[in-house]
């Protein structure tokens, strides 16, 4: 008997890692098929099965001359995935009693004294700022201060009455304030309370200074993006697009956010973030507090795409299960949803997800 039950478990063992195997080879054929048809010179995915990192792999080649090949350290600029980090930070500050919600900017930025925008209405964009502000390049040295000075300059009368409208801006102050609040700069807060923690050891932000920079470089339809058209690293943009990372860094922060670690924050300020504030342009999605939620079929979805100038990235998240995808490119015309559709359609046909 005994051995007939090392022989049943052995079996299944084996047929659950053969089942694994199919899995991922059909993933991989299928994306490399969709970077081939859509000419994205260096794409990673990570895919996460119940908290645990499933499937993680890179794709093509990080530089021109195709000699360096997409791994799943390779690093990108994630762009707006960058504004989770963000909301997370301040979240953070919030479970500190250091900031309130609903509370004016004001208090935090003297820049603010005279506006009725609150913090919440920055993290579900709804405070009225819009996207006239653009970055510049590095070499302009626009400071902080010089920003906010410049945003003072466009911040509207009347902030009750404003509905939902998708902007940097936003997120750019929201890191203004957490520098104003922690007495650092949003740098190195983020280091210190989400990427180590994390043990993102390989992510970060330009200063001016350092080596974060993407390591594929920017591409429309396989062919580079000169550098005159690239989308400048600016420091004042750092909170709202600015996170140099890679699917093997950012699998490692999501795992302990959905799994609500308390090394990022507590399971309920997690679940609160996911709570509908503010329905936006986009159909039947609504603004949590920096996740994007809706509901498909039975199940409650939170996603952030983002999307700059030659990048195209994609955080999608099942809460309820602790299922979710990473997709990172260096190209403007990625088709993120087809891909994420056929990545959960495999998922979902082998019973994974």
């Amino acid at each position: 008997m005994y051995k007939l039950i090392l022989t049943i478990l052995f079996l299944a063992s084996s047929s659950a890692l053969a089942n694994k195997a199919i899995i991922h080879d059909e993933l991989t054929l299928t994306l490399e098929n969709i970077r081939i048809k859509n000419d994205i010179p260096s794409m990673s995915v990570a895919v996460i099965t119940s908290g645990e990192v499933t499937y993680i792999k890179g794709f093509g080649f990080i530089d021109e001359e195709q000699k360096k090949a997409t791994n799943s350290e390779s690093l990108f600029r994630t762009a707006s995935i960058s504004k989770l980090f963000t909301a997370q930070a301040i979240m953070q500050l919030v479970e500190k009693n250091e900031i309130e919600l609903n509370e004016k900017v004001g208090r935090y930025l003297p820049d603010f004294t005279d506006s009725n925008i609150t913090v919440k209405q920055l993290l579900t964009h709804s405070s009225g700022l819009d996207d006239t502000i653009k970055p510049v390049n590095f070499e302009k040295q626009r400071t902080i201060s010089s920003y906010l000075d410049t945003v003072k300059q466009s911040l509207p009368k009347n902030t009750e009455t404003q509905g939902f409208e998708y902007s940097d801006t936003n997120y750019n102050v929201l890191g203004a304030i957490i520098s104003a609040v922690s007495g650092e700069s949003y740098e190195k807060y983020l280091h210190a309370n989400i990427l180590i923690p994390a043990k993102m050891n390989k992510s970060g932000y330009f200063n001016g200074a350092n080596t974060y920079f993407s390591e594929a470089e920017p591409t429309y339809k396989g062919k580079l993006i000169d550098k005159l058209d690239q989308r400048p690293y600016d420091l004042s943009f750092n909170p709202s697009e600015g996170l140099i990372s890679s699917v093997h860094d950012l699998s490692l922060w999501l795992t302990l956010t959905l799994s609500g670690n308390s090394s990022l924050l507590s399971k309920q300020t997690y679940k609160d973030m996911l709570e509908p504030q503010v329905k936006t342009s986009w159909g039947e999605i609504y603004m949590g507090l920096g996740w994007q939620v809706y509901k498909s079929s039975n199940d409650k979805i939170a996603r952030h795409p983002g999307s700059i100038r030659g990048y195209k990235s994609l955080i999608l998240t099942y809460p309820d299960s602790q299922n979710a995808l990473i997709l990172l490119t260096n190209s403007s015309n990625t088709p993120r949803w087809e891909i994420a559709q056929s990545i959960t359609k495999i998922l979902k046909q082998n019973a994974e997800w």
